[in-house]
């Protein structure tokens, strides 16, 4: 005789808004370690319920998974996500994205610690708007700000930043920003000065976030001459230390003016 399991089956995950929005920050970021999506996407729900949700995405193949580098707070691996083919085609029926231009898989190696960066300063932004310190923040690719300065302007962007920012302080006016961070890896002539070209002919102040204040001063050594043959001032490109944003956060760290003296971010 025949037994019937009373094992219940899992029912099949019907895709919410709030999943899609999840895919889509991992096609914008490529990979985002737990806490990142958490902070991204569930910001309104305890982290271990984010956690369950994430879990079922990675159930229902939407989205893959490993262990980082990097420990949670109780000592566990975090682990990172990125996309999966599966996720990439819901993403393409939900968000009219060209699933060619999707990338799936786990980001490698060489690549993965600077894109989860990236997430970290724009979730340090995210807190910053949190706190009062700054209103209607937004973040762009600097490919997709590339494309459409191009197409209003006129003229091609042969570099591009890693990221664009905009926001506004309290009682300031808009602003766009040009963030990028830097590999520790950039070559003088080769290309940081045609980086830091490229972004003065747009207009916008320029942020630059390194690993340490000795590249930070490499950096502003390259940079200031730029500036003055550019007839701007040593603040239109300011750095500052990734370690130090991570401790105190993207307005309360340091930020150096090209010549070395400190900026004063917020308006007075």
């Amino acid at each position: 005789m025949r037994t019937t399991s009373t094992k219940a089956k899992k029912k099949a995950l019907v895709v919410m808004d709030r999943d899609v929005e999840s895919l889509y920050q991992l096609y914008i970021h490529r990979t985002l370690t737990s806490g990142q999506l958490a902070q991204l996407t569930f910001r309104d729900i305890s982290y271990e319920t984010a956690r369950k949700r994430m879990r079922r995405l990675m159930q229902s193949n939407l989205i893959g998974c490993a262990s980082s580098e990097r420990s949670e707070e109780r000592g566990r691996p975090e682990l990172i996500y990125y996309l999966t083919q599966h996720g990439a085609n819901v993403l393409e029926q939900k968000r009219s994205l060209d699933r060619r231009e999707i990338p799936t898989g786990p980001a490698h190696t060489y690549h993965k610690e600077h894109f989860l960066k990236l997430a970290d300063i724009r979730v340090s932004l995210q807190d910053a708007e949190d706190a009062g310190q700054i209103r209607n923040f937004a973040w762009m690719q600097g490919e997709d700000f590339a494309m459409k300065w191009a197409e209003n302007n006129g003229a091609t962007m042969t570099e591009y930043p890693d990221a664009v920012v905009s926001f506004a302080y309290p009682k300031g006016e808009p602003m766009v920003i040009l963030l990028e961070l830097d590999t520790g890896n950039f070559r003088q002539t080769k290309q940081w000065e045609p980086k830091i070209v490229n972004f003065l002919f747009t207009g916008n102040p320029i942020w630059v976030v390194a690993n340490n204040e000795s590249r930070i001063r490499t950096l502003q050594e390259w940079t200031l001459p730029m500036l003055k043959a550019s007839g701007v001032g040593a603040g239109k490109c300011v750095f500052a230390n990734f370690s130090e944003i991570m401790e105190k956060g993207i307005l309360s760290a340091r930020w150096f003016r090209a010549d070395g003296t400190v900026s004063e971010l917020r308006p007075k």
